[in-house]
């Protein structure tokens, strides 16, 4: 949901930059110099190359935003399966006679009572 409200908010702020920019005289112009990647541009307005900056921002800003979203979302999923099997493992465990344990419990005492050690040996 979170993403869809970010969303919005960024077209928002795109459409308010874009009509600013429509409404505003440009009388600044710079040198685009995008020549490794693309060709150059002389004389653009000032505003225009900070609407698209802006824009460029916004979109990157977006995709890492969402990138976060998804992983984060993989982890929760994790961690919820995991809290699911070790909640169900503790339910069997409560659940299990309390003669069963005690057996259980008197058979590992006779075990080990009934292994030789190694320090005794002569």
């Amino acid at each position: 949901m979170w993403a869809v409200r970010a969303l919005l908010m960024a077209l928002l702020i795109i459409i308010i930059v874009a009509f600013a920019y429509n409404n505003f005289n440009a009388d600044q112009t710079v040198d685009v110099n995008l020549k490794p990647v693309y060709h150059n541009y002389a004389d653009v307005p000032l505003v225009t190359v900070v609407f698209w900056a802006f824009v460029a921002g916004v979109i990157l800003s977006l995709l890492l935003f969402i990138s976060t979203y998804i992983k984060l979302s993989v982890q929760v999923r994790a961690s919820r399966k995991r809290i699911k099997a070790l909640e169900t493992e503790v339910a069997i465990l409560r659940n299990r006679p309390i003669e069963e344990s005690a057996d259980l419990l008197k058979g590992a005492d006779r075990d080990a009572d009934e292994q030789p050690s190694a320090f005794n040996e002569s």
